[in-house]
């Protein structure tokens, strides 16, 4: 037991001395900017699509709920963005 202990203190010890320069925000992708963009058109997209088959099917419709010709045409305009 102590020398697990002793072993931890040594390993705290040394985590507390290191010098971890991180700059802030970390950097995920370097076209961060654009994707966010992007997805956020592509979010766009699908509300508009799920809004209007929910309009001529009248209920709520999610992307699972969708048939196989309806997933095509909102995958095509997902292409577009």
């Amino acid at each position: 037991m102590d020398r697990l202990r002793r072993l931890l203190d040594h390993e705290s010890d040394i985590a507390a001395h290191r010098d971890v320069v991180e700059e802030l925000p970390i950097r995920v992708a370097e076209d961060w900017d654009t994707i966010v963009s992007r997805a956020e058109k592509m979010a766009e997209v699908i509300d508009r699509h799920l809004d209007f088959e929910s309009k001529l099917q009248g209920r709520e419709l999610r992307p699972v709920t969708l048939c196989p010709e309806q997933r095509v045409c909102l995958i095509s305009d997902l292409t577009a963005v």
